[in-house]
């Protein structure tokens, strides 16, 4: 009797270890890419940083060394509207549901020449500020495996705290990270570390 109720819990325990490691696995597939063109505005400027390739970084093969590592630079001004769009990758075998997405360092207690007002889709509910971080409910979208979810960051010009900001200056917070769950287990993905976009007060011609 004893024996058999020991097997059976050492059964149980191998089948939540699996379920543990599947649902891990599942999680594990999603990841989030941007394209070509991240940023979009209205009444602002867009371009990148360095706004050319440079001489100095030309190899011999007469491609500039530097040129995979440009940001998109925003010059913000009041009155303007900009979208930053990113894409939910699911690469596992599972599908998955995003749950949020966090937008570092635009959170109330941090200086910020943006203030993001909602996401697109469904994220229209505006959750609690973390630590260091704006998040928006996204309701539980699915996406399904093999596929990928587009979302869209409407940012506008925080006018409350423009005036910490220097004409000239400028910051570049944390890239958005977007919580996911599958089969109870649940994962904070972040963006690519080179995928920063610069917010500048306003324009960057201070010659």
């Amino acid at each position: 009797m004893w024996f058999t109720a020991g097997m059976a819990l050492v059964a149980a325990a191998v089948v939540v270890a699996g379920w543990q490691v599947a649902a891990r696995s599942a999680v594990d597939g999603v990841r989030i890419v941007y394209d070509a063109r991240p940023t979009a505005c209205e009444g602002a400027k867009v371009s990148l940083d360095p706004p050319s390739p440079s001489d100095s970084f030309t190899g011999e093969n007469g491609f500039a060394w530097d040129e995979d590592f440009y940001s998109p630079v925003i010059e913000v001004v009041p009155g303007m509207t900009c979208v930053l769009r990113l894409h939910v990758v699911n690469d596992g075998w599972s599908d998955v549901e995003v749950h949020s997405i966090l937008l570092p360092g635009m959170d109330e207690s941090s200086n910020s020449l943006v203030r993001p007002t909602f996401v697109n889709p469904n994220g229209q509910t505006r959750l609690a500020d973390t630590e260091d971080g704006a998040v928006f409910a996204i309701e539980g979208m699915p996406v399904p495996a093999g596929t990928r979810q587009s979302f869209a960051v409407i940012l506008e010009m925080n006018e409350e705290d423009a005036d910490a900001f220097s004409p000239c200056t400028g910051s570049m917070p944390r890239s958005p990270e977007a919580t996911v769950s599958a089969l109870g287990v649940e994962r904070t993905v972040p963006s690519p570390v080179d995928a920063g976009i610069w917010y500048y007060a306003g324009s960057r011609d201070c010659d």
